[in-house]
Order: structure tokens, then C-alpha cells, then sequence
């Protein structure tokens, strides 16, 4: 299902480099069937199909990320945080990322209603993407642009951003390689 993303790495490196930005890809090595599985019991959701794919091809990974730490990285540095980048959680990041997500946007009643897969370390804002759990369809979630500042009901009315997460991941390396603008598309601006 992934084998497009080297191609697309090799061509957004070949846009960065004639603007001199030297941006980096980090891919892990791939998830285990009963990992994902393992990680969906824990979370208590099912993953969506594209996302769970992308698990299998890399377990989590840092794209379009600086080679040199803007802060100081300790041992007690949550393992879902990055100081630049599009951090893609894995399977061993994913329930924590989503514990400290929630404990300031799943309302008040307890309905949880999204999945924060993604950290957007590259603005540093503590923005993140997810997936919109009411949205299940042909094994697939609606991606959100789930900013700080706002709640999900917010998110879910105005900042559908994606139909998949495989969409979602075409769509980063397109805005930069076909746009020549920065990878999160859903912001307009330069690079």
C-alpha cells in the first residue's frame, strides 16, 4: 500500500534541497499484526485500515523533521513529543499520546470522539491531527486539523482535512513536491 513513499521522499528532499532547507524523514522499522492489535485494545478503538497499513510499513516516523533538536531531549521527554517535524505516533506512543490529549479536549460526559494520531512538532503550537471517530467508513476515519485552541466540536465542523489517513499523508508530500509550500497543507504559507 506505501510503496509510493520513497519515490515521494526522493522528490520532496530534491524541493527542499533547491530552497536549502534540509528537512529529514525518519521511518521505523514495521509494526507486527499483534502489535496494532495490542495497541487498538489498550486505546479501546479500532485504527483505521490506511493508518494501520502505514504501521505496518513503518511503526510510527518523524517526516519532514530538523536534524537538530531545538530543545533538549531527556528521559523524561514524553515518547509521543517532537521538537520539529510530523511525528506519526507508533503503536508503543499512540495510547499515551492520546491519554494526554484527552485530558484536555474529551468532554466532560467522558465521550471520547477522536484519535490524535499525530503531533505537529514542525509548527510547535501543540497542534496535532486526528481521526474523527464518528466519521467510521469503509474502514476509514475523516482526519481532523484538531488545533489547541479549539474544541472538537469545533474541529469536526470546520476542519475536516482529510478522507483518510493515506489521503491525508499524499497530501503533505504534494503540497511541498507539486506546491512548493510547507507540508501542512490545511496552513497556507511558504517554506
Amino acid at each position: 500500500m506505501y510503496t509510493w513513499i520513497p519515490e515521494k521522499v526522493k522528490q520532496a528532499q530534491q524541493i527542499l534541497k533547491a530552497r536549502s532547507i534540509k528537512l529529514e524523514f525518519k521511518f521505523n522499522s514495521p509494526a507486527k499484526q499483534d502489535e496494532i492489535q495490542r495497541c487498538e485494545e489498550d486505546l479501546g478503538f479500532i485504527l483505521p485500515i490506511s493508518y494501520k497499513e502505514f504501521l505496518k510499513f513503518s511503526n510510527g516516523a518523524n517526516i519532514f523533521c530538523s536534524d537538530q533538536p531545538r530543545f533538549e531531549i531527556t528521559q523524561t521527554t514524553p515518547t509521543w513529543f517532537a521538537d520539529s517535524g510530523i511525528l506519526i505516533q507508533s503503536t508503543s506512543s499512540l495510547v499515551e499520546f492520546n491519554q494526554n490529549q484527552d485530558k484536555v479536549y474529551v468532554e466532560d460526559d467522558g465521550d471520547k470522539k477522536y484519535i490524535a494520531f499525530c503531533y505537529l512538532g514542525y509548527i510547535g503550537t501543540g497542534d496535532f491531527c486526528s481521526f474523527d471517530i464518528t466519521t467510521y467508513a469503509n474502514s476509514e476515519y475523516k482526519v481532523l486539523d484538531s488545533q489547541h485552541d479549539y474544541s472538537f466540536d469545533d474541529w469536526h465542523a470546520e476542519h475536516v482535512i482529510a478522507d483518510s489517513f493515506e489521503d491525508w499523508l499524499i497530501k503533505l508530500f504534494d503540497e511541498v513536491i507539486q506546491n512548493n509550500r510547507r507540508p501542512e497543507y490545511w496552513i497556507p504559507s511558504p517554506l
